[in-house]
């Protein structure tokens, strides 16, 4: 079993569907359309992002709550991720109780994390009160690194959790963001492959789109593995076979198409291009 509780008997390890593959979907269309097109895992917002609203809302309505229960138990797949809670200068974590008992509850192996607070000892200091109440309910806690954050690269997080210091803190590497603020795959190893609880896996040109571009593209330029210039292959090949993959590819040009559709194209796409890895096109003579 991985620290996650999922199961490595397979290789490749099993998917998951990322929320903004299929964003502001309802959370049971979110679960089906993810059952339908072959995905083990799902993730799930239950709090709005900063500046954003959430239209479906778990944690305050407890029937809504229940029926996204009974779609993971009737599908069979599982809740992974938590997307995402943001910890702000002023944030009061107990307030966040609500939102980490219900991903509990429906079974999550972690909660997703970003840091918009520049105070990074008083960042930290919330994010291990953050992981102190996670960690009764057997919830991970996982930083993501965003250039635009106040948590901007992978040595970032990793420093931001070193003065946590807490055993449930771990790191969510998003490709894309990744690549934007200046990763590559040795920044892997040096910070500790370990560390990092799972990838949210995407393609995107290799041309960086500079500071205006980021969010555009963050929320709606991606594309699929294999489409783009990112150095997947290599960022993989610095991570442990078994490191949980979840698919996150909002693409503004499937803006008019179903979460089925959309998850389903982003499943195949990536079950293709982790095939061809597994099972290259020999060299031309």
């Amino acid at each position: 079993m991985t620290p996650h509780g999922l199961a490595i008997g397979s290789i490749p390890p099993p998917l998951g569907l990322a929320y903004l593959t299929t964003p502001g979907a309802h959370p049971v269309a979110q679960i089906e359309s993810a059952a339908g097109a072959g995905f083990a895992l799902v993730g799930l917002r239950l709090v709005a992002p900063v500046g954003l609203r959430l239209e479906h809302d778990p944690v305050a309505d407890p029937r809504l709550c229940n029926d996204v229960a009974a779609a993971l138990r009737s599908t069979g797949v599982r809740f992974f991720d938590a997307d995402a809670l943001t910890i702000t200068p002023t944030i009061d974590i107990a307030a966040l109780r609500g939102a980490v008992e219900v991903a509990a509850r429906l079974g999550a192996a972690l909660v997703q994390v970003v840091v918009e607070d520049p105070d990074r000892s008083r960042a930290a200091a919330r994010f291990a009160e953050l992981c102190d109440l996670a960690a009764p309910l057997g919830l991970r806690v996982a930083l993501e690194f965003m250039r635009w954050r106040a948590v901007r690269t992978i040595d970032d997080a990793a420093a931001l959790l070193d003065l946590a210091d807490r055993t449930n803190a771990t790191i969510c590497l998003d490709c894309l963001h990744f690549v934007r603020s200046g990763g590559t795959p040795d920044d892997i190893a040096r910070v500790g492959a370990e560390r990092i609880a799972y990838v949210q896996l995407c393609d995107a040109p290799l041309a960086d789109p500079g500071d205006a571009g980021l969010l555009a593209e963050a929320r709606g330029g991606r594309l699929h593995p294999g489409e783009g210039g990112l150095p997947l292959g290599a960022l993989l090949d610095a991570l442990p076979p078994a490191t949980v993959l979840t698919v996150e590819i909002p693409r503004a040009a499937d803006a008019g198409r179903a979460p089925g559709e959309r998850a389903r194209l982003a499943y195949d796409a990536t079950r293709a291009f982790l095939a061809h890895r597994r099972h290259p096109l020999p060299a031309p003579a």
